[in-house]
């Protein structure tokens, strides 16, 4: 539990460093999840199995953390 602790504190230390707390309310945050999903599932629309892993891996590869 000690680690799930941490890595919030890491993750709110993020947010607060960039002055995000003001954009993190319900609405918000479902739309974002709703795009970055989208974002994703373009991945598979129309494409082989190859073709999706391919981009699948790629768009992982965009994410900044």
């Amino acid at each position: 539990m000690a680690d799930l602790d941490s890595i919030q504190k890491k993750i709110i230390s993020f947010r607060n460093e960039r002055d995000w707390a003001q954009f993190h309310d319900s609405k918000n945050l479902a739309e974002a999840l709703s795009i970055e999903a989208g974002e994703f599932l373009e991945a598979f629309l129309w494409k082989t199995t190859e073709q999706s892993r391919n981009h699948t891996a790629e768009e992982l590869r965009s994410v900044k953390v």
